[in-house]
């Protein structure tokens, strides 16, 4: 990471607000980490975390795949270079149009969770390769994701059975443990799950080689302790894999969003105004929740930096922190302790790599974050030698 170049990048007058910074090395830092936490692993990144076409083209340059869950993303998927081996659709929810056109692209596999799914798969993509998405418990996640998705156990044994009499090609299974999830043994609890569903699955005729271990791998690791680490997660999750899953021909897939490129991503946005209202002090931003800070209504904290050449020299305040539009739930934080901050100054958010543009909208006119890079997208070959 270029630390100084990012600093002066986030300081320069120049660099418009609000302006969201990736930077390329560190995405690509993380790539490299997750290959080593989890070996053997395959890299299908999600899609709907950052679309930009530069990070698409980074994980496939790299040998990854993409997860995918509509026909827009299929479409982008396929436009950069992305062959249908490369792409799986974790969305339970698929309309016919967007089934054929994965069918004909050669799309990987497509999960089902619902006897409705497996019909209409095999109906719209048929002799497809599915995997079924188990239920598992999303305790201990920012956002949790359980209830819209996934089935039992017993129901998934069933979906295999339904998907072999429909021509489809039951392949394994599949599960999330929630967004920016900070319990590890989730994942070891969901995999030994899997493990017993696996057994019995077989033993009723079905050949299964594909575990997809999901996404809600955090971000920000490291400033929080509270946050696992990439590795403490690697460790645990392979010791479940080699526990209970069989290990011939075994794909195991890894679907990181936010985990792969939520940290490589910076913020910074103006302060355009400043009021006290019953006693408290408000700081009014030009990116708020519709432009840009969507995750901070739905629970994630905000990373937030004043900066400022004297920041460390500011008494502390305490301030709420607002979006510019006129609607009354555009509030991004309240009572967030920073240094005295002023009209005209400048704050970063960390740990925006993710969600930021792809929530964003110019509700009442105000634009969404333009998007700058640096960093090698690609990086260039190593040439022995040299």
């Amino acid at each position: 990471m270029n630390t100084v170049r990012m600093d002066a990048l986030l300081r320069d007058p120049r660099t418009p607000t609000p302006t969201l910074v990736l930077d390329f090395d560190i995405i690509h830092q993380t790539y490299d980490r997750f290959i080593d936490a989890f070996p053997g692993g395959s890299i299908f990144y999600a899609v709907k975390a950052n679309a930009n076409s530069d990070v698409l083209r980074m994980v496939l340059a790299r040998g990854g795949g993409l997860e995918i869950a509509s026909f827009a993303e299929l479409e982008r998927s396929l436009e950069l270079g992305a062959s249908g081996e490369q792409i799986i659709c974790s969305n339970p929810i698929k309309n016919p149009h967007f089934l054929a056109q994965m069918h004909r692209a050669g799309v990987y596999a497509i999960v089902v969770d619902s006897t409705y799914e497996v019909e209409k798969v095999a109906q719209h993509a048929p002799g497809s390769r599915v995997y079924v998405r188990l239920a598992v418990d999303n305790n201990g996640s920012v956002l949790p994701l359980a209830g819209k998705f996934g089935v039992s156990g017993q129901e998934a044994l069933d979906l295999f059975d339904l998907a072999a009499a429909r021509g489809l090609e039951p392949i394994g299974l599949s599960f999330h443990v929630g967004s920016q999830c900070l319990q590890v043994q989730n994942y070891v609890n969901a995999i030994n799950a899997c493990a017993a569903i696996w057994g019995e699955a077989e033993q009723r005729g079905h050949k299964l080689h594909f575990l997809d271990i999901g996404g809600g791998f955090p971000a920000g690791h490291y400033r929080d302790a509270s946050i696992p680490q990439l590795e403490a997660i690697g460790t645990a999750v392979m010791k479940a894999v080699r526990g209970g899953i069989p290990q011939a021909g075994l794909m195991l897939i890894l679907e990181p969003g936010r985990g792969l490129v939520g940290e490589g991503g910076r913020l910074v946005s103006g302060v355009v105004g400043k009021a006290v209202r019953g006693g408290d002090e408000w700081l009014y931003l030009d990116a708020g929740v519709f432009n840009g800070l969507m995750e901070t209504f739905e629970g994630f904290p905000p990373v937030v930096q004043l900066l400022a050449s004297d920041a460390d020299d500011r008494p502390m305040r305490r301030y709420t922190l607002a979006g510019p539009t006129c609607d009354s739930c555009d509030v991004i934080a309240r009572q967030i302790e920073m240094p005295e901050t002023h009209i005209g100054d400048r704050l970063m958010f960390l740990d925006l790599g993710a969600y930021t543009n792809e929530y964003a909208v110019a509700f009442n006119g105000f634009p969404v974050p333009e998007v700058v890079k640096i960093g090698e997208i690609v990086p260039l070959p190593q040439v022995a030698g040299l």
